[in-house]
């Protein structure tokens, strides 16, 4: 009996050992820049520059600007269906933040914090397309620069959407991520992320599992492969520069909360918190949906959107 846990053991030790051997040394995943760009553009694509680096958006539609901005290591497509469905009556931006999608993030540029860098990059952004009047709406990361926007140009956001948005307890929100702080993690992780990996962190962010679609994973795999975004998805989840949180009372334009009930990212309990401190803001609780309203019910996320942003009064309907 003993022989037999000793060869067991044994055994299990080195197939962790061989395990180990074949993922440090794998062959790298990463992309070329060209190669994505040239794959997962889109024909309202714009790309500018920005301190010297690339920056994609797209621009669709006619009417009242709507800037939606996404998520920690998500790209323009995270708000696909809601640009279709929201265009025929808005002119729909979708931006990659810099260091994400399509978008690089410029080399040698080392603000105070990240949310400093997407301060300039929107400031810039907004002067670029002379947008003087607008809706902005983002998801986690995203939802969190979209605050951000509202309260630094309170004369320009006129509405603002919130699905499932980051700004509180982000040190505990964001743990998860602190694994990469080891070196031996972060040279793994720099060889790119197999599809497999993205498939799981989908579904982490979706409550349907059957909603998350085969080349939706093949298209965010390519977006997260891309060169120079697992470095930046490093730095930023490594950050320990976090906004402040007291800012958010500053928000002044009508605002709209979406949350999906289900979220294992970020802790339902966090809607309390904004509507809280944003006065007059309305809160719409998805049932049996996730972290990402927005591409698990687009329909549905749409549709309360679009009644806000046409309402002079807004009722959420849950």
């Amino acid at each position: 009996m003993k022989k037999f846990i000793f060869i067991s053991f044994f055994i299990i030790i080195i197939s962790t050992v061989i395990a180990i051997y074949q993922v440090w040394n794998r062959q790298s995943l990463i992309i070329s820049k060209e190669i994505v760009k040239e794959k997962l553009k889109f024909p309202a694509s714009h790309f500018i520059q920005w301190k010297g680096a690339e920056i994609h958006y797209t621009d669709e539609g006619e009417g009242i600007p709507v800037l939606m901005i996404h998520g920690f290591g998500g790209a323009y497509t995270h708000f696909e269906d809601m640009a279709r469905l929201m265009k025929d009556q808005y002119r729909i931006i979708r931006v990659d933040l810099p260091g994400f999608g399509l978008s690089e993030y410029p080399d040698g540029y080392d603000p105070k914090s990240f949310t400093e860098s997407y301060q300039d990059y929107l400031r810039y952004l907004l002067g670029v397309l002379q947008l003087d009047s607008l809706y902005v709406m983002g998801n986690s990361l995203g939802g969190l620069i979209a605050w951000n926007c509202a309260v630094q140009h309170p004369d320009k956001v006129k509405k603002l959407v919130l699905l499932s948005p980051a700004g509180y307890e982000l040190d505990e929100v964001l743990s998860p991520g602190k694994i990469l702080k080891h070196e031996w993690i972060q040279k793994i992780a720099l060889k790119g992320q197999p599809l497999w990996m993205t498939r799981s962190g989908l579904e982490e962010a979706f409550y349907k599992k059957d909603k998350v679609k085969d080349n939706v994973v093949e298209r965010i795999n390519l977006f997260t492969n891309r060169e120079g975004v697992i470095p930046h998805m490093i730095n930023v989840a490594l950050t320990k520069d976090f906004p402040d949180t007291a800012l958010i009372r500053n928000v002044q334009c009508p605002t709209l909360i979406i949350w999906g009930k289900e979220d294992a990212i970020i802790p339902i309990e966090h809607t309390e918190k904004f509507k809280r401190d944003i006065p007059g803001s309305q809160v719409v609780i998805f049932e049996n949906s996730g972290h990402c309203p927005m591409m698990e019910d687009p329909e549905k996320t749409a549709s309360q959107c679009l009644r806000f942003l046409r309402a002079k009064r807004f009722k959420a309907y849950h």
